[in-house]
């Protein structure tokens, strides 16, 4: 029989991958060619240019010769412009491109263990991942053959594997996924046959690798160091890469072997030379299990705040959790799993290979997904095609599940006449033959058993009482949980022009989506059929009030050459923001002036990371904490002066840093590890402004009673007075948080004003021309400039705008971003 559901899920991890399918109601692992369950995720490309994925391509990442034509651990760079570069063949790959080698691998273990060739599978990603980075995975199944591949979020996989065929009353779970290279922490919610997720924390850069690398910093690399001569022996190194990719591997082989014993060595026979000739044998090299807790613990504690969080956010006690589903490699050790069911105190559920538990779940939830219409066999010249209702759900708790549709002839002679009957063959159960009508239209309740994947074969007779063939002959159906919707776990908005955010999509709402924007006002000029910068729309994904503190995931851009007509500064526009099941992005911007609407699916890459920028925010941002301590210690705020304290005495954060200089995974890291830095400093900040914020909110106050009496907007207008009266009510509450917001609302709404005065713009330019020695490129400011003052002496308010913001862009970032904070956004 032809499959009419995709059943086929794939766990594509950050060091192991596997798939699974359906058999009945129990999830099958299907072994690799190595016959193994699990695939490492690794590829290696040779100098004929043949392409190994699996254990050789691990195995080839320790070789003397070919570690540089294979890699490991790319999925933590899915998403971004990064190229891994094949020397040997002088090939470059992108992350997705290795994990569509991945993907392929998979699908062939299937074709060699059943003689199937899949088009579909449901491919698992972890709940942290952002939009870029479910999008490269989807490019990444593309570039495998799969012609369909719905994306599914990894602790939702493991919810359904542990309770696909429980009867449960309602009850909440906790997923706990602590991966090779990632961590999810969700709340999960299980109530009459559904499971859905309500709250979720996690970390992309969280998992085993990075407890292997603690091992190595911290304990292996500072003994090396000590005892022989190893000039710039870190991470990173280019001159010592080699060797620190064995000891990781060895590192890797050691922790699991504490699982058992209390001591071991650095196994693998690695040995090489010091810069002085001395030969260096690894296998001396002891590690204790306390060593390897020592290091571990901070990163499981990391975890489990991380849970505490997700817990705390929704207002759950522990009282209120019946237990942790607990996935990934590294739960295994009996010390992680100590350190877990201590610091959680929640009764934790180890009844399922935390290796493969993901995988198994993405194929249930595979036998819940219909193929594509484009996959599903047609019927021929002498068959009936069955149209199965999309209202009909393959998997459900319901005893008596309805199905509907319609039938018709592909040589479309009529129905009228034919009856159409559902029979179980195992349980001898039947529909009862039901008469079609000259529509072909049915409907049926039919009658399942728990415990097995109920088949359904379609009997149709013509008025004759003869059988016909149908496509398809049959249909499935299971008793058992299901998924109502997936939810965004980061909210989704559109960044303005003062570096705030409109929220459209809030964290927690199900797919898909779509709103539209309030009416915006552009905040350049645009000539028709000029080249050069236009208006820009960004979309931006995470929590963060400031634009800027969140990740921009695209953008649509207007440039002038698209336009029929000018489009002078302060036009309206309205944007409309689409987001479907699988995370595609659609932007609308409709502009009433031009009566025209611009329409773009978003490009979901980021900008590559740059280590020089991040070491310069870092050190920044410590002299901006260190500013802070001093203030709260000033005005004897302990609790503020307590949280700056374990800001400064991260060590962890100051050793990621120093691994980003020559390992692209890293310095991702270390991005999001700046980005939580600088959000940490900010609600310090706030804590200790609460003077200081009265004092300004009075400030605004006056400053917006100057400016309204030349204020022509009757909006801007009301906006300004409503403002001013909350604010009033925020101080005398002493909400500190809210007063925070007030002030950035009320300097909004001051920036709106002021950029509608053209006096604002002059004394914008004239600072520009105090600034000609900081242009990166002096030419082209030159040249701007001498226009502006054109438009000066013509009183050109339009023009000299469109002069001073095409200036903001050629000053350096840290000029620029004292003149102007945000993503670039154009609107207001």
């Amino acid at each position: 029989m032809s499959r009419s559901t995709i059943d086929f899920g794939i766990d594509l991890g950050t060091t192991n991958s596997a798939i699974a399918v359906l058999d009945g109601v129990i999830p099958q692992i299907i072994k690799n060619t190595d016959d193994q369950d699990i695939t490492p995720s690794a590829v290696s490309i040779n100098k004929q240019g043949v392409i190994r994925v699996g254990t050789g391509a691990r195995n080839a990442s320790l070789g003397e010769r070919s570690h540089r034509d294979a890699y490991t651990e790319f999925k933590r760079m899915m998403g971004t412009p990064h190229e891994y570069e094949f020397l040997s063949s002088s090939q470059r790959k992108k992350p997705e491109e290795l994990s569509a080698e991945v993907l392929r691998e998979l699908r062939a273990s299937v074709q060699s263990r059943t003689g199937e060739i899949i088009q579909s599978a449901v491919i698992t990603v972890p709940a942290a991942f952002e939009l870029h980075q479910c999008d490269a995975t989807r490019r990444a199944a593309e570039l495998a053959g799969f012609k369909s591949s719905p994306l599914l979020q990894e602790p939702v996989a493991a919810a359904l594997a542990y309770g696909f065929q429980m009867d449960s009353e309602k009850a909440y779970w906790m997923v706990y996924d602590f991966g090779g290279g990632t961590f999810d922490s969700a709340l999960i919610k299980a109530e009459d046959g559904m499971i859905n997720v309500v709250h979720h924390g996690g970390d992309n850069f969280l998992g085993g690798s990075d407890i292997d690398w603690a091992v190595i910093e911290k304990i292996i690399i500072p003994r090396l160091i000590t005892n022989y001569d190893l000039p710039g022996f870190a991470r990173g190194s280019d001159r010592w890469k080699l060797q620190i990719m064995r000891i990781k591997h060895a590192v890797e082989a050691a922790k699991l072997e504490l699982s058992t014993k209390e001591i071991t060595t650095l196994g693998g026979g690695i040995a090489f030379e010091d810069e002085s000739g001395e030969t260096i044998e690894c296998d001396e090299i002891s590690l204790t299990r306390n060593d390897l807790i020592s290091v571990a613990e901070p990163l499981i504690n990391r975890s489990i705040e991380i849970s505490q969080r997700v817990l705390r956010e929704k207002n759950l006690g522990l009282q209120a959790i019946q237990r942790v589903i607990v996935v990934g490699g590294p739960t295994k050790a009996p010390y992680f799993r100590d350190i877990l069911s201590n610091g959680l105190g929640i009764p934790i559920d180890f009844s399922q290979d935390p290796l493969t538990v993901v995988s198994r779940g993405a194929a249930v939830f595979a036998s819940t997904q219909k193929l594509e219409a484009g996959l599903r066999k047609k019927a021929t010249v002498g068959e009936h095609q069955i149209h199965i209702s999309d209202k009909y759900k393959h998997v459900g708790h319901e005893l008596d599940p309805l199905i509907g549709g319609t039938v018709t002839s592909a040589d479309g002679a009529p129905s009228a006449g034919y009856k159409i009957e559902f029979v179980n063959r195992d349980t001898k159960w039947r529909s009862g033959q039901i008469p079609l009508g000259a529509e072909g239209i049915f409907m049926a309740n039919l009658l399942a058993e728990k415990g097995s994947r109920n088949t359904f074969h379609i009997e149709l007779s013509d008025p004759q009482g003869n059988l016909q063939k149908t496509v398809p002959d049959h249909v499935v159906y299971t008793i058992g949980a299901v998924i109502e919707e997936q939810p965004l776990l980061k909210s989704i908005g559109i960044a303005k022009a003062d570096n705030t955010v409109d929220w459209l999509f809030k964290a927690g709402t199900g797919l898909p989506q779509k709103k539209r924007a309030p009416i915006y006002r552009t905040t350049v000029s645009l000539k028709a059929g000029q080249q050069g910068d236009g208006n820009r729309f960004s979309v931006v994904e995470g929590e963060m009030e400031h634009a800027d503190r969140n990740r921009v995931v695209g953008y649509l851009t207007l440039d002038p050459s698209r336009l029929r007509r000018d489009l002078p500064m302060g036009s309206e526009v309205e944007l409309t923001l689409k987001i479907s099941e699988s995370r595609t992005i659609i932007l609308d911007a409709y502009f009433p002036l031009l009566d025209e609407e611009f329409s773009e699916q978003l490009k979901l890459e980021i900008q590559p990371t740059e280590v020089k920028d991040i070491v310069t925010q870092f050190e920044k941002e410590k002299i901006r904490l260190e500013k802070l301590k001093r203030q709260a210690l000033n005005t004897e705020n302990h609790n503020v002066l307590t949280e700056l304290e374990r800001l400064s005495e991260d060590q962890d954060r100051e050793q990621t840093v120093r691994a980003a200089a020559g390992d692209p995974g890293a310095a991702e890291k270390a991005r999001a590890r700046l980005v939580e830095f600088q959000n940490e400093i900010d609600k310090a900040e706030e804590k200790l402004s609460w003077p200081k914020l009265v004092a300004e909110t009075r400030n605004i106050q006056k400053e917006l009673r100057n400016l309204l009496d030349r204020c022509s907007s009757p909006n801007l207008k009301f906006s300004a007075e409503e403002w001013a009266e909350s604010a009033d009510l925020v101080i005398e509450k002493k909400q500190t948080e809210r007063l925070a917001k007030k002030v950035k609302d009320g300097w909004a709404i001051h920036w709106r004003i002021i950029t509608t005065f053209p006096s604002f713009w002059v004394r914008c330019f004239q600072q520009m021309e105090s600034d000609k020695p900081h242009f990166q490129d002096a030419a082209e400011a030159e040249r701007l400039l001498e226009r502006g003052r054109g438009y000066l002496r013509q009183n050109n308010a339009e023009g000299l705008t469109d002069v001073v913001r095409k200036l903001w862009t050629l000053l350096p970032p840290a000029a620029a971003e004292e003149q102007q904070r945000g993503v670039g956004s154009t609107i207001i």
